[in-house]
């Protein structure tokens, strides 16, 4: 969207430039857009339009009547004196009249409901994309964003264009036809007289409070579906790393979606009802006009009143004021669905994950050999490194627990494995094969993670467990349950496995999550499995549980341990301990003891009693 400069690395002065940059984007580059996105629904556009000079001429028969009324019903031979009225033809004027109302009003309809289906389906469309292009971003972007500033884009920006596309730009169309048709006819007349429709007034009172208690419940139901949305696109936010591990993006963009759509079928259940009051009511207060009609006839005939002219020109004039009065609303509001607009497009302007990159290679049969050779790494192109020169070794069948203090680069390390981020020097193999020249599912399909704050989907038990692998049976899953020690709890639960757990595992206890997490990964059978060490906050006999999962699942991978706990640092065939970025010990917890270097003098300060 413009020549705008790449996204910095960092998230200082640098980014935010960057950041206003893509914020300013002209006005005319955003209609431009806006237009190419509604370009698949211009034969409705046009059509709408059509509708609304429709609609928007109906009012403007009414200036008729007193014409017809002048010269087809009431017949004047000596002064302004009426000697006969033709009743026959006051009805034919008057059905006439209603009948252009009637066109008017389904027209009216019509354009509104076409219009807002354009323009509330092409949001929708934008709100999908949106929501894949953020779950493709790669961590290193997706990090400098807040998720509530996603949120805002999502709900707040898009609501704006929602309110412009499907209720300002309707009217707009509408009121400006009867207001260049009603300001013509003014020009014609002199005079005015006072109309008055008081007596539609309880009529209308009881339709309104009618449409109102229905707008009630199609709203509510509105709302209840996009808290589901809004829930689904938090959830996934907040999980980006096990989305990404998992290779869940498809998965994610067809859930969302099936959301997304309910939520459409219900805003336009809402805007139908919104949308159909306006023409009941005025169809009743059409009948009420043609009511007045026939009694300022009577009067006529009784010479009580003036001619009729002064009908035609109050009606032009009440038909000019609302329009007038309307334009200003109109306007701001198309400006903030603009400013909206563009903050839309600013997020599908940002880069994404690329899958592969150019002559990408398929991983053969892994092994689990991972290797880092001279990495350097710092999450700001010139910001502080994590990592200088890290060379280190993690072969198949190693549970390798990685040992240092808060801020080493423990965290880093295991991150760049399944390509989370990409090292700035050096480089990581697999096998032999550098990670960065291979296909992303091929890695991260090698991959489980299980990290430290086990992060579940507001799903049931079975679900999150077939997370790891979508395709897997009943009874795969269920194997992997009673590997991890899931099956343990859930025989006590009522609903066994289908059991809810609430919007990130939240009615489960922390012991709980971990064991279904790690069954998660057990299920995805992986030759590299990434642990977050997954008992340093749980009571002894949870801990105790996990311990025995891992003592099954560990033997035969390559495993990477944060390490915490002394009994996962004596359970790993070997310690790499991390200072500063840098490799400083390898060993067994004993020889490394017994060497009495920093990894002597961690332990003794952390485990000692």
């Amino acid at each position: 969207m413009g020549n705008l400069p790449d996204v910095p690395g960092d998230g200082s002065e640098g980014f935010a430039t960057w950041h206003a940059k893509r914020e300013s984007v002209e006005r005319s580059e955003v209609l431009q857009r806006i237009f190419r996105e509604a370009r698949p629904y211009l034969g409705r556009v046009a059509l709408a339009m059509l509708m609304g000079v429709i609609a928007g001429i109906a009012p403007t028969v009414l200036l008729q009547l007193p014409g017809l009324l002048m010269t087809r019903v009431i017949h004047y031979q000596h002064g302004a004196v009426p000697t006969s009225v033709d009743w026959g033809a006051l009805w034919i004027v008057c059905g006439l009249i209603f009948l252009s109302q009637i066109v008017g009003n389904l027209a009216g309809y019509g354009q509104s409901y076409l219009t807002a289906w354009s323009g509330q389906r092409m949001i929708a469309t934008l709100r999908a994309r949106m929501f894949d292009h953020v779950n493709r971003m790669a961590l290193a972007d997706f990090d400098r964003w807040r998720p509530g500033e996603f949120m805002s884009r999502f709900s707040n920006d898009l609501g704006l264009m929602t309110d412009a596309v499907s209720i300002s730009l309707p009217q707009m169309v509408q009121v400006t036809v009867t207001f260049v048709a009603a300001l013509i006819w003014m020009v014609s007349i002199d005079w005015l007289l006072a109309v008055v429709l008081l007596a539609c007034t309880p009529v209308v009172s009881i339709v309104i409070g009618k449409f109102n208690r229905l707008v009630t419940v199609s709203t509510r139901s509105a709302q209840e579906r996009i808290a589901d949305l809004a829930s689904n696109l938090a959830e996934v936010l907040s999980n980006q790393r096990v989305v990404k591990a998992f290779r869940r993006e498809n998965f994610e963009r067809d859930r969302f979606a099936g959301a997304n759509d309910a939520y459409f079928g219900a805003q336009m259940k809402v805007t139908q009802l919104n949308q159909t009051q306006s023409p009941v009511i005025a169809t009743i207060v059409s009948l009420a006009i043609i009511a007045i009609v026939v009694m300022v006839v009577r009067e006529i005939g009784a010479g009580r009143i003036e001619p009729a002219q002064a009908i035609a020109f109050f009606g032009a004039m009440a038909l000019t004021i609302n329009p007038m009065n309307r334009f200003s609303i109109f306007l701001g509001d198309f400006s903030r669905a603009l400013v909206g607009a563009s903050r839309v497009f600013a997020i599908l302007d940002l880069p994404i994950e690329a899958d592969d990159p150019p002559g990408a290679v398929r991983l053969p049969a892994i092994v689990g050999d991972v290797r880092f050779e001279d990495v350097r790494f710092a999450y700001a192109d010139d910001g502080p490194p994590v990592l200088a020169g890290f060379t280190a070794e993690m072969l198949h069948g190693e549970t390798v627990a990685l040992v240092g203090p808060s801020g080493a680069g423990k965290s880093t390390i295991v991150n760049l494995v399944p390509r989370f981020y990409a090292p700035q020097g050096g480089r990581i193999t697999l096998d032999g094969i550098d990670i960065a020249t291979v296909k992303l599912d091929d890695l991260r399909g090698a991959i489980a993670l299980v990290p430290q704050e086990t992060q579940l989907f507001n799903g049931t038990i079975a679900d999150n467990i077939r997370y790891g692998r979508l395709e897997a049976t009943d009874d795969e899953v269920l194997v992997a349950a009673r590997e991890a020690n899931v099956a343990e709890f859930v025989a006590a639960l009522p609903e066994g496995y289908n059991t809810k757990v609430g919007e990130r595992g939240v009615r489960l206890s922390g012991g709980q999550r971990q064991r279904i997490a790690i069954a998660r990964a057990i299920l995805r059978d992986p030759r590299i499995l990434i642990l977050d060490e997954a008992t340093s906050a749980l009571d002894s006999h949870s801990e105790h549980l996990i311990e025995e999962a891992l003592d099954r699942i560990l033997p035969g991978r390559t495993t990477l341990i944060i390490a915490h706990r002394l009994s996962t640092i004596r359970r790993a065939t070997k310690i790499l301990y991390i200072e500063a970025g840098q490799l400083r010990e390898t060993g067994t917890h004993d020889a490394l003891l017994a060497s009495g270097g920093s990894y002597a003098g961690l332990h003794a300060a952390q485990f000692s009693v």
